[in-house]
């Protein structure tokens, strides 16, 4: 697999992905202030975006760290790296967010201001509340499975496959029921079954570095088309059964063919990059940016004067900038600034010698 090639796609289909769940904010969002169905998808609850993400981290892990596997050296790098990666702007966003709700309580839901939940919202704790900022219910996944996946660098083969084979066969067995858990956060979250969405995402890795496929646009088509697919069954049934598990075939078949397609982003995906790149900062702000652009536009009576359904583009329109701005002059920097940090010891040491 050319990472060359790939990587650009895949941010590309990151940044679709990103501004699908955006839209889906949106829709709800719009349903609480202007009571309506924005694009017929506000009782859907999930886009499938979030499928992708947790997917796609497990394809990207294991297309990045494969060849570390074993090495114990390796756990701190990448655990350092990673958890890096997720809380810096997720507390930074944090200090700007919760405050909020001491001012104000009304905003909020009554918990947001509680000891226990700010502990276990600002570290991505497992808890039987959703985090204040409650996008990052996903980041608790996410960060679950980075420690998952580190213990790749530290058991050898045979422990691994042990421990593995187990935890994924209670994770089946609970979600098929066959085995019930008692009434217990942590247990409930050990083996929820979107942990799996993180595992086939590096079992098409694997596929794809282990045999030499080909015809990946085919895969890439059909993986797309089960998306809307599942927004008109669900639009027509709200009740549609395990649209989760459809979400999760249809980006396992988007990455296979992203992942076994030999040809460079086109140029018009551009943007679509650019938004993959910023999808962190997407994920963070666009739930505030857009309750501040929606109450502001109520504020002013636009949705009187222009309609609902206008006004909650055009807000939508306002939000996404936002978030983007909001990468480029505060994630942009930290990162490099961390970046720079982590290598500067190095550095420091390379010169001493």
């Amino acid at each position: 697999m050319d990472n060359r090639l790939t990587i650009p796609l895949i941010q590309a289909a990151r940044g679709i992905a990103v501004v699908l769940v955006m839209l889906f904010h949106t829709s709800s969002l719009a349903q609480k202030y202007f009571h309506i169905n924005f694009l017929g998808v506000s009782g859907m609850g999930q886009s499938g975006g979030y499928a992708y993400f947790f997917v796609l981290t497990g394809f990207l892990m294991f297309t990045l760290y494969h060849q570390h596997f074993g090495k114990v050296h390796m756990w701190g790098t990448f655990m350092v790296k990673r958890l890096l990666r997720i809380y810096p702007l997720y507390w930074l966003v944090n200090a700007a967010v919760i405050p909020i709700y001491f001012i104000v309580p009304a905003f909020g839901n009554g918990y947001e201001t509680k000891p226990m939940e700010i502990f276990t919202s600002l570290f991505l704790l497992p808890y039987s509340q959703v985090p204040i900022l409650g996008v990052a219910w996903s980041l608790i996944y996410v960060v679950f499975f980075y420690f998952i996946f580190s213990l790749l660098f530290v058991l050898n083969k045979k422990t691994i496959l042990a421990l593995f084979t187990l935890w994924l066969l209670i994770v089946g067995l609970t979600n098929f029921g066959w085995i019930h858990m008692k009434d217990n956060v942590w247990l409930h979250f050990l083996f929820d079954g979107m942990h799996l969405q993180f595992v086939l995402g590096m079992l098409i890795a694997w596929t794809i570095r282990r045999f030499n496929l080909n015809k990946g646009g085919y895969s890439l088509a059909a993986g797309l088309m089960v998306f809307p697919i599942v927004w008109v069954l669900r639009y027509m049934n709200p009740a549609f059964a395990y649209p989760n598990v459809l979400y999760t075939i249809g980006s396992s078949l988007v990455l296979l063919g992203i992942g076994s397609m030999r040809t460079a982003a086109p140029s018009w995906l551009g943007f679509a990059q650019f938004l993959g790149n910023a999808s962190y900062s997407i994920l963070l702000t666009s739930l505030g940016f857009l309750s501040i652009t929606l109450k502001l536009a109520k504020a002013a009576h636009l949705n009187i004067m222009l309609g609902p359904t206008i006004t909650t583009v055009i807000c939508f329109m306002m939000a996404l900038p936002l978030c983007c701005i909001f990468y480029w002059y505060v994630e942009r920097p930290l990162i490099q600034r961390l970046k720079s940090m982590m290598t500067a010891p190095a550095f420091s040491a390379s010169t001493t010698r």
